[in-house]
């Protein structure tokens, strides 16, 4: 059984790709050649690889990374994450983060 990515939007059309990105929390769910179930509100849409995983900060997220994961501004990203992450991080300016790039299988 595969393990899960569930997406409340499909941030940028992304999902429509063939390789596409996500910003988590760090984990050890996630890991560079597993597949996962990716899901949008919970139907599943099809399954993708992990090809690579970058640690970052939110303070790295910059116009490039905004844009492909999200179609927003650097700013609005960082907003989105706060608001997505304020129940479940306390300081979130130092938590590690994974942008996890994905491919359709």
């Amino acid at each position: 059984m595969n393990d899960k990515i569930d997406f409340s939007q499909n941030w940028n059309n992304k999902l429509n790709c063939k390789c596409f990105t996500t910003l988590r929390l760090k984990s050890e769910k996630y890991k560079i050649g597993n597949v996962y179930e990716i899901t949008l509100k919970g139907g599943t849409m099809f399954f993708a690889k992990i090809i690579a995983i970058k640690t970052l900060k939110i303070s790295q997220i910059n116009d490039f990374i905004a844009a492909i994961d999200t179609g927003y501004s650097v700013e609005e990203m960082k907003r989105l994450i706060k608001t997505m992450y304020k129940n479940k991080v306390k300081d979130i300016d130092n938590q590690d983060f994974y942008l996890i790039l994905l491919q359709r299988i």
